[in-house]
């Protein structure tokens, strides 16, 4: 039965690793090179026919660049907030730089602030540009303030005005709250021209795809949206799609911080996301259709920060949704409010885990002690066991119905030392992904060397001339993780014959290997619950004697 539990469980981690590295959830398909319709299938026309038609909405974003107003000077606006301090740009009214206060880069007292955007970009992020036809010109704004600073609990509002070659006037209004992440934005576009105005104002976000990839190790980065009440990806890779569906958030993520836009009062917009020239860009391109003297309001709101639950949930978007947190999300969401919640009167997240694994151990004792129980049953009738499967081994329907009738007569159920610990696997799974995921332990110290739980438990490094292992991290948490594992294999009962037990020691070496690399948050949970369970079974096993 051991077998079970532990192929189970080897099984279940496999496949969480798996999941890591290739469950990404695509948006769309690429359009078929060549699309053939098929004239007795209207509803498949139409379907076409959308598409072709976003295709172009695309493609018109695309070729923004072919033709350019001439550059001016540009202006930028400094506004400093507790949390952030961003660079606004009279180019498009974007934002030009944006760099969050309160996390850094490294552990290191000198290390730089975290930088959302970066000023080495050609098109700045939330940057307008107008669209007719096939030409495209970015306005060149005219900012009310020079500089903004804010206190807690002020807010202020920051204008941008410009008008278009074409005689369209444009009016951004950022309204800037010194304790929120978030800005509000509207645009009021006017036609104070003589003719009808038939384009696309096109605004979005922005990063290098360099930049994207050095944020978060191995986690996914990339473009993000929640459409059609889920949570949809997309890898970084060159070319063009049109995000289909009704649009609730969409922006740029990595492991740990993200940008969105969340449209309040913006309808009809074709999104896409576009990567070219080293660029990776979520985009909405606007329909404006203006007559002369008449001007139309866009509204939304755009969050540039980092992924911590409560902030995100606070957005009342489903924006704590891209917080990853895998199959068991159910089971993950509250143990990260409760770690949350528990940090409140606990300010280390290294007593948090320790506690939250106690109170975990606690919950499942009843099914542990069933399980214990369970196992010794079955260890005891283990010599019947074997004669019966001696005796009616040419008779497989014979030997079935006999041991059936040794477990009614002994009271045994054969699944019961298996079912409550593989009850227990979506848990282990649920905090792996709150543990690995979570801002919340980015840059948390335990005590002693362990400086980031985030990171794995590093003393010293394996050379990179060790085979498997080379370059991997080495210190005493998977070490301790491993040999409280071997303990906890030895002291549980077990029905295998001695060289099956002897193979299976094995398995001690082959987790400590595994977690070398984890972050050291799920390595102290593991170790913590391994020493929990030798009391555990210590305690069991004493009071059944």
């Amino acid at each position: 039965m051991e077998k079970r539990v532990i192929l189970a469980l080897v099984l279940s981690l496999a496949v969480l690793f798996l999941y890591q590295q290739f469950a990404v959830k695509w948006i769309a398909p690429p359009p078929a090179k060549n699309a053939s319709v098929d004239k007795g299938a209207p509803e498949h026309a139409d379907q076409v026919k959308k598409q072709v038609e976003g295709s172009r909405a695309v493609s018109s974003v695309r070729q923004q660049e072919a033709v350019s107003a001439p550059e001016s000077a540009e202006e930028t606006v400094t506004v400093e907030t507790p949390l952030y301090k961003a660079v606004f740009s009279s180019k498009g009214a974007g934002i030009k730089s944006w760099v969050l206060k309160k996390y850094k880069e490294g552990l290191e007292q000198t290390a730089s602030d975290v930088e959302m955007i970066t000023p080495a970009l050609e098109e700045y992020p939330l940057q307008d540009k107008l669209i007719k036809g096939a030409a495209s010109e970015t306005i060149y704004f005219k900012p009310s303030k020079s500089s903004i600073s804010l206190n807690p609990g002020q807010k202020q509002e920051l204008i941008f005005t410009g008008q278009s070659k074409d005689g369209i006037g444009i009016e951004k209004r950022y309204t800037i709250s010194a304790g929120a992440y978030s800005i509000r934005i509207e645009t009021i576009i006017s036609n104070n021209s003589a003719s009808q105005f038939e384009g696309q104002l096109v605004t979005g976000l922005t990063a290098s795809v360099k930049f994207l990839e050095k944020r978060g190790g191995s986690y996914r980065k990339g473009p993000i949206l929640y459409s059609d009440g889920k949570v949809l990806t997309k890898d970084i890779k060159e070319g063009e799609d049109t995000l289909a569906g009704k649009m609730l958030w969409s922006g740029l993520e990595d492991m740990y911080f993200i940008s969105v836009i969340i449209p309040q009062k913006i309808e009809n917009a074709k999104w896409s996301s576009v990567t070219t020239k080293g660029m990776v860009k979520i985009a909405a391109a606007i329909p404006l259709s203006l007559a002369p003297a008449v001007h139309t309001t866009l509204g939304y709101t755009a969050y540039i920060g980092p992924k911590e639950m409560d902030i995100l949930t606070a957005q009342g978007v489903h924006l704590e949704d891209s917080i990853n947190l895998g199959w068991f999300t159910f089971l993950a969401k509250p143990f990260l409010m409760a770690m949350n919640f528990l940090y409140l009167y606990m300010p280390n997240y290294g007593l948090v885990i320790i506690l939250l694994t106690v109170i975990i151990k606690i919950l499942f004792h009843p099914l542990t002690k069933k399980s214990m129980d369970s196992m010794k049953e079955m260890q005891k009738v283990q010599p019947q066991i074997a004669a019966l499967r001696e005796r009616y081994k040419d008779d497989k329907e014979k030997m079935n119905r006999e041991l059936m009738e040794l477990y009614k007569r002994y009271k045994i159920n054969p699944v019961g030392g298996c079912l409550p610990m593989v009850l227990q696997i979506p848990v282990f799974i649920a905090l792996y992904n709150v543990l690995g995921a979570s801002i919340e332990l980015r840059h948390a110290p335990f005590m002693l060397w362990i400086h980031d739980l985030s990171a794995p438990d590093r003393l010293a490094q394996i050379p990179a001339i060790v085979p498997f292992i080379g370059g991997s991290a080495f210190g005493p948490l998977p070490i301790l993780m491993g040999a409280t594992m071997l303990i906890q294999q030895k002291m549980t009962p077990s029905t295998m014959d001695p060289a099956q037990a002897k193979m299976m020691l094995i398995m001690p070496i082959v987790f400590t290997f595994m977690f070398l690399n984890f972050p050291s948050g799920l390595v102290l949970y593991w170790l913590v619950n391994n020493v929990l369970s030798i009391a555990q079974q210590y305690y069991i096993q004493k009071a059944t004697k």
